[in-house]
């Protein structure tokens, strides 16, 4: 009966060892993580990059939720309402002060130290986007330089016209001319641009284009003056040549009835020579269109004048400083601070990592070009929340009570032919900002014009931490 028990005990052991091999070693203790991601374009990727984190830590599993665009703000404030976030999950919609006055964000500092932060493409860390305080609460992903618009030209088409890469547009109207030309040649079958409706993208071309004539103003806010800025001469003339280009049959008569997506679609079809998008559009070039056949310049400006982009964000991810699994997280942030960066950003294509001279294969020939643009075009800007938290709320509170959001509107508007008169437009948009803007002054003290006047910023030079400290 004894030797029974003794056969019966090394069976059980047998099978227990046996189903713990057939789980890849894996123990039933394993320490599960919950991560959210919202940026789609990493859901590949991420998720191959949590499988590769799970075979090297098999005591760690990842629980990888992908979070759909549409739903993200509201699955993300009913967490925080909740308080019951994943242990890691990517920048919201929700400010990083907010997260830190609530307790919600852990600090970083152990991770990134000064050491290790000075690693990352200047504008990765500031106030109320990485830090509050200087303190890291965020885990940057995407470089700064996130954003940069760029003309991609399509191969087929400069091809089939005899139009050398050497040759390509460096002014608008160098882009007139030859858009002209490849209309006239292809009997109205090909068109020089294809263009969109969507107002964001129509801002961000118009913002950063008008830079080229009138520095001063990065995007809405004019740092010399402190004041907000929707009418500048540089918007004007970009928007007025964005009409004529309209007009002398450059621009595709169906671009102001499509979104990006399907601009994108349209321009690698061949349907157009020149597409104007951000960094991400190679990757949904090949991705989504599975066209390859094309390339990447710098934008053509106005009179062939250099342009910036303001390099002042970041996304990234942000650890539950509620997390029961602190050493775990502790585990994947420094497994992540050695691969993320190649092993999901890069591996994407999407966009620069936040990190510099990180290495990997890059995901497509034109990637390292995309990059590259990205670095020279964009510049570190002043922002007046690098001098005060306090107006973190001013910012949310004058943008809250406008009756817009950008010049996109205006200009969609205007080019569909909904707005007549574009600098009367542009006029009453900057009047209700200037009249809103001036009132929140007044009525909050704590924050004043002075906090939004940089007289040392030089604009097209980067503006330093030792900038921010001559103004104290």
């Amino acid at each position: 009966m004894k030797k029974m028990s003794i056969i019966l005990s090394f069976i059980i052991l047998i099978a227990v060892v046996t189903g713990a091999c057939s789980n890849g070693g894996e123990s039933d203790d394993a320490v599960t993580l919950k991560v959210w991601n919202r940026y789609p374009e990493l859901n590949p990727t991420f998720e191959q990059f949590a499988k590769d984190f799970e075979k090297e830590n098999p005591e760690i599993k990842i629980d990888l939720q992908n979070i759909p665009v549409g739903s993200a703000a509201a699955q993300y404030q009913t967490a925080i309402s909740e308080k019951s976030l994943p242990d890691i999950f990517t920048t919201s919609t929700v400010t990083l002060r907010e997260l830190v006055d609530m307790d919600m964000a852990k600090d970083l500092s152990e991770l990134f130290t000064e050491d290790i932060k000075d690693d990352y493409y200047p504008g990765t860390w500031y106030e109320n986007g990485t830090t509050i305080n200087n303190i890291p609460y965020v885990f940057p992903l995407f470089s700064p330089n996130h954003g940069v618009n760029m003309m991609f030209y399509n191969k087929d088409v400069l091809e089939e016209n005899n139009i050398s890469e050497n040759e390509l547009p460096q002014t608008w109207d160098e882009l007139m001319e030859m858009g002209k030309e490849i209309h006239k040649n292809s009997d109205g079958q090909t068109y020089g641009l294809m263009w969109y409706n969507d107002d964001w993208a129509n801002a961000g071309v118009i913002n950063y284009q008008s830079t080229a004539i009138f520095p001063e103003t990065p995007e809405n806010i004019n740092y010399k003056k402190g004041t907000p800025d929707f009418n500048n001469i540089g918007k004007i003339e970009t928007i007025e040549y964005l009409k004529t280009l309209q007009k002398e049959n450059v621009m595709h008569p169906t671009s102001l009835e499509i979104d990006t997506s399907q601009a994108e679609a349209n321009f690698a079809a061949g349907k157009a020579a020149f597409y104007i998008g951000g960094n991400w559009t190679g990757t949904n070039l090949i991705e989504t269109s599975n066209f390859d056949n094309w390339g990447v310049v710098e934008m053509p400006t106005k009179d062939g004048k250099p342009w910036y982009h303001s390099a002042n964000g970041t996304n990234g991810l942000i650890v539950n400083n509620d997390t029961e699994h602190a050493e775990e997280v502790k585990v994947f942030l420094n497994y992540a601070l050695d691969h993320i960066y190649s092993d999901v950003i890069l591996k994407a294509g999407s966009t620069q990592p936040a990190k510099m001279d990180v290495e990997g294969e890059a995901p497509f020939p034109q990637y390292e070009e995309i990059t590259e643009l990205m670095t020279d075009q964009a510049i570190t800007v002043p922002d007046p929340t690098e001098r005060s938290l306090k107006t973190i709320d001013f910012k949310s509170e004058y943008t809250s009570q406008l009756s817009f959001s950008d010049v996109g509107e205006i200009a969609v508007g205007y080019l569909a032919g909904e707005v007549k008169d574009l600098k009367s437009e542009l006029d009453k948009m900057n009047a209700e900002a200037n009249k809103t803007f001036d009132k929140l002054l007044e009525d909050t003290p704590e924050v004043t014009r002075e906090l939004y006047q940089f007289p040392n910023w030089e604009p097209f030079t980067p503006y330093t931490k030792e900038d921010y400290e001559t103004l104290k």
